[in-house]
């Protein structure tokens, strides 16, 4: 009976960490930018949705337009490719902050491609930090014909 017991409680513990593990701490801003990155580099649907307001949606500028696509949608094909991961670097850079409202820039370079996306993080009624809305940006990357190893941003 001890021995069910302890193995009981184990299990609990286990499955307590690995929840909390899942959910970054929303408290402080930079959590939910480095949860926003490993979400986007892992395809870590559970991740994604902990950092994400219930409302928040990513615009993608295509031409004239702009298509706009809400968070139930992105997880739902987050989902599809779970266990995908990211060929790419990141970065981040806070553009501006206060007490309620971030505004940051997270750069995911792939070898061809440049991906800025611009977050809007707001705090909430219950003090959490969430994303609120995304701006997916995209810059081609020209590799010089000189033979040089130096990248540069296609204008």
């Amino acid at each position: 009976m001890k021995k069910t017991l302890f193995v009981a409680c184990i299990i609990s513990l286990l499955s307590a960490s690995l929840l909390n593990a899942k959910a970054p701490d929303t408290k402080d801003y930079t959590n939910v930018i480095r949860g926003f990155i490993d979400s986007h580099m892992n395809s870590d649907v559970e991740k994604f949705k902990a950092i994400m307001d219930e409302h928040a949606t990513v615009k993608i500028p295509r031409g004239e337009k702009v298509l706009v696509q809400e968070k139930d949608d992105l997880a739902g094909n987050m989902k599809k490719d779970a266990g995908t991961q990211q060929n790419c670097s990141s970065n981040y850079e806070v553009l501006a902050k206060s007490d309620a409202l971030v505004i940051a820039r997270v750069d995911f370079n792939y070898e061809n491609c440049i991906q800025h996306q611009y977050l809007i993080i707001e705090k909430n009624v219950s003090k959490d930090w969430k994303i609120t809305q995304v701006c997916k940006m995209f810059d081609d990357v020209k590799i010089p014909e000189n033979g040089s190893n130096s990248i540069a941003a296609k204008n």
